[in-house]
């Protein structure tokens, strides 16, 4: 599954970059500890207040842990589904755009 909302991310330095929109790509396809540490912590949206992917399934998934030492795993892998929707949230809702879920 893709998201259209990949396109209209912003981190610090303007548009995501093809190589970030890849990692988060991976974690769509594919989610599970290794992409998901690779991913957790990539800015979607730097407009305002900044959101990382974590951030934005904290915000949606109940289950989804506060916080996590760093020699740890992830206890809870977020799905596609939720994955797709954090990031569609962090990126329309956050600029006001209507979201498309």
């Amino acid at each position: 599954m893709k998201t259209l909302a990949l396109e209209f991310g912003t981190n610090m330095f303007g548009k995501l970059k093809p190589e970030i929109k890849k990692r988060l790509q991976a974690v769509i396809n594919n989610p599970c500890q290794e992409t998901w540490e690779d991913a957790y912590s990539i800015i979607l949206n730097a407009s305002g207040r900044m959101t990382t992917l974590w951030q934005a399934v904290i915000k949606i998934d109940w289950d989804m842990q506060q916080n996590k030492p760093l020699d740890s795993k992830w206890t809870h892998i977020p799905t596609q589904e939720t994955i797709i929707k954090a990031i569609n949230n962090a990126i329309f809702k956050d600029v006001g755009v209507k979201n498309l879920n």
